[in-house]
């Protein structure tokens, strides 16, 4: 592990730059996209693993509130804008963050290409297209022919059409899988922090990510012969096949972000509360997922005097291997201080609440909270598990895909008649999955719950392999976010305090404002072709 975080710190030595800074725009200079990268195919590989699939992750939920929050997966504890999508109402420079890991990549594959490293030049691939496929679906149109190109004199890149970008990152995806098979070079079994050498997975990767954006674009093309074909290749199977890294109980960079080097366990990690939404529906489906993400109340309401909860003090509780304590306290509305909260309590006689979804001015009396200073401080409200406060365990990764998420795409191509496979049994293995991902055996009784067990018509399928992805993608806020918006399942756009015609979903990031500065003709283009202009509510060709 030393030995890893060492490359990590000698790969900055081998970056260069070389265009005249006076004829940068301004982000290109900020984000140093024209620096030439040369380094040993090896330093290459774990530098574009790590700083891909961090970024990715991170931006998703574990570094990121805005998209988490926006699935929720989570809420800001205190007066949060991302609790009722306004962060999306400014330009959001996170392109800037996404192109500069792609210029590093576009380089590794540069490089190993001259060197005919079929194999490393494979693998580089596919985080070629992982990260300009994130990109476009955040932004919509974005430069992916002429950007990052300013040492071939282009300071100023045309916006390509989201249309002509994905069916060239998916080609782009079986080529690396072509390369892949025909590569002889050996990926090294220390550098590849992923996967350990084993090509066989990356193909598998390779695949799957190009079932996850043959599906998205399913309802705008005839693609069911390409997603049928996909369907019958080796993709992620279980849980060994997740593309995921661990994060290290080292410095900020490399520590979960939610970790307490991050994030201090009574101050800032207190801030980020599970949602209501997200609390609820694990406890409707009894599903043990809940005690694993989400603490037990440190004041939970009880709305009854017995025997049980009547003056019993603090308690202990020991849950997934972390202990907590807790104290029941009875809504005596004798009491006028709690007799003023009464109105808000949602959630008594449960040790678990979590934070209801678009509030953001009553954070103070959050289900009836009323004794605290601070609103980290809310008691009546669960935090996240002490897990999730590690700076590095088994079950904390960095991911950029699952293997139930390739169980959840097939199960959907089956109910709709794209594919020849069942459907229930492809929804199952994604629920059975994403449980033993996080440590959990599948219940025998799971799906004899009305809200588990597989329905009979298309709809009803699609609606319930929709919520069981959803939940499965817990903290991978980008992809939910992009699957969100093409399926609407499970609908979370009425939720809490959300109304639809106050709060209306963002669709989309803004353009940074420096393109609009510095690229403004070919901005005005791109914008020209969005139905609402350069804002949140504009459709991209995705979603039209």
């Amino acid at each position: 592990m030393k030995k890893f975080l060492i490359i990590i710190s000698i790969f900055g030595t081998f970056i260069i730059s070389s265009c005249q800074k006076s004829t940068f725009r301004e982000d290109e200079l900020l984000a140093r996209r024209n620096a030439i990268e040369s380094a040993e195919p090896n330093l290459l590989l774990s530098s574009v693993i790590q700083k891909s699939t961090f970024l990715y992750q991170n931006k998703g939920g574990m570094g990121a509130t805005n998209l988490a929050v926006t699935m929720q997966y989570m809420e800001g504890n205190r007066n949060s804008d991302d609790n009722t999508y306004l962060g999306f109402r400014l330009p959001k420079s996170d392109l800037y963050e996404f192109t500069g890991v792609i210029k590093l990549v576009n380089a590794a594959v540069t490089n190993v290409n001259t060197k005919g490293l079929k194999t490393h030049e494979g693998v580089f691939r596919i985080f070629q297209t992982l990260l300009w496929a994130t990109v476009s679906d955040l932004y919509g149109d974005i430069y992916f022919t002429e950007g990052l190109r300013g040492q071939d004199g282009i300071l100023f890149p045309k916006f390509d059409e989201q249309k002509d970008i994905y069916p060239t990152l998916i080609q782009n995806l079986k080529d690396a899988t072509q390369l892949l098979t025909d590569g002889k070079d050996v990926l090294d079994k220390t550098y590849d922090v992923m996967y350990a050498g084993d090509k066989t997975k990356w193909i598998k990767l390779a695949n799957s990510l190009r079932l996850r954006y043959l599906m998205r674009e399913s309802s705008k093309v005839s693609n069911a012969a390409e997603i049928l074909t996909v369907s019958a290749l080796p993709m992620l199977a279980d849980v060994p096949d997740n593309a995921s890294i661990p994060y290290i109980d080292a410095d900020k960079s490399m520590a979960s972000p939610m970790g307490k080097t991050n994030l201090d366990p009574a101050g800032n990690f207190l801030i980020f509360r599970p949602c209501k939404t997200l609390v609820d529906t694990l406890k409707a489906l009894n599903d043990e997922r809940l005690k694993v993400w989400v603490a037990p109340l440190e004041k939970p309401w009880a709305a009854i005097i017995d025997s049980v909860n009547l003056n019993a003090g603090k308690r202990t509780l020991v849950q997934k291997g972390y202990t907590y304590n807790y104290t029941w306290e009875y809504i005596d509305r004798n009491n006028s201080k709690i007799r003023a909260v009464a109105a808000s309590i949602m959630d008594s006689m449960t040790l678990y609440a979590g934070y209801q979804a678009g509030v953001s001015v009553t954070v103070l009396n959050a289900n009836g909270s009323y004794d605290f200073a601070d609103t980290k401080g809310n008691y009546k409200i669960s935090t996240f598990s002490k897990l999730f406060n590690e700076n590095a365990n088994t079950l904390i990764k960095a991911s950029i895909m699952q293997a139930d998420e390739v169980q959840f795409l097939l199960a959907e191509a089956a109910a709709k008649g794209i594919i020849t496979g069942n459907a229930e049994t492809y929804y199952k293995k994604g629920v059975e999955y994403s449980l033993k991902r996080w440590g959990e055996p599948l219940p025998a009784n799971y799906f004899t719950n009305p809200l588990t067990s597989f329905p009979a018509t298309k709809t009803q399928q699609l609606a319930i392999i929709g919520l069981q992805k959803w939940i499965g993608l817990f903290m991978n806020g980008i992809e939910a976010y992009a699957d969100y918006r093409r399926s609407r399942v499970p609908y979370l756009e009425a939720n809490g305090a959300l109304n639809s015609s106050i709060n209306a979903f963002p669709l989309r990031y803004r353009y940074p404002e420096s393109e609009f500065k510095n690229n403004s003709e070919n901005y005005q283009v791109a914008i020209g072709r969005l139905d609402k202009g350069d804002t949140e509510f504009s459709k991209m060709w995705l979603i039209q």
